[in-house]
Parts: C-alpha cells; sequence; structure tokens
C-alpha cells in the first residue's frame, strides 16, 4: 500500500509539471475575436511567435430547382461558405501564410512560402 502510494504521488508530479514549448517561451495569445450568428460565424486570433488565423462562414441560402428538386419537397439546400487565412514562422524564421475558400465547390487554397501577406 506503501508504494502505491508513492508511485500516485510520483505521477501526479509529473502529471502537474507545467511544460515548456522547445524554444523555452510560452506562446501568448495577442488577439482573439469570436462571433457566432444565427447566419454564419467569425473568429480571428493572433499569438506572439507569431500565428494568426481569420475565418468568416456565412449561410447562404440554397435553390431547391437548382438542385433538381421541387420547391415542395421542403429541403434545405443551404450551403455554408467559408474564407480565411492562416499563417506562421517556420522555425528558420520564413514565414507561410494560406488563404482559402470553402463553399460548394470544395476546399481552394492559395499557399505562399516566405513572403508575408
Amino acid at each position: 500500500m506503501k508504494y502505491q502510494f508513492v508511485i500516485l504521488v510520483v505521477a501526479l508530479v509529473f502529471v502537474c509539471v507545467e511544460s515548456k514549448p522547445a524554444g523555452g517561451e510560452e506562446s501568448k495569445i495577442l488577439k482573439y475575436d469570436s462571433d457566432v450568428r444565427e447566419d454564419g460565424y467569425s473568429f480571428a486570433f493572433e499569438t506572439n511567435d507569431p500565428i494568426t488565423r481569420n475565418e468568416e462562414g456565412v449561410i447562404v441560402p440554397g435553390s431547391s430547382q437548382a438542385q433538381g428538386r421541387s420547391a415542395e419537397e421542403g429541403e434545405d439546400n443551404s450551403n455554408l461558405q467559408v474564407k480565411g487565412d492562416f499563417g506562421f514562422n517556420f522555425p528558420d524564421g520564413i514565414p507561410f501564410h494560406v488563404e482559402f475558400v470553402a463553399d460548394e465547390n470544395g476546399y481552394r487554397p492559395k499557399v505562399s512560402f516566405g513572403t508575408h501577406a
């Protein structure tokens, strides 16, 4: 019983130890915005290391006739259209950035390396 208690305490110490990223500095959130609405959402954040993310999604009503269905079928043909971007720096300092659109036509990213967008 004594050994089980010691093992439990040692395990709790390992679980409670604060870990830090490899660079030694913790990431700090510099900016965070979020908005959820009936017709969509948006959010954005930025950290000090620097990581950025912006995204906006909007629900767009669809046409039942465009989907080959009659209006009487009562099917919801709404689409979620999302656009946004994210970026970060690789460990060697080279920036990486992606702008994207996602909708009924799929996910379409535009990727750039080595330049700030």
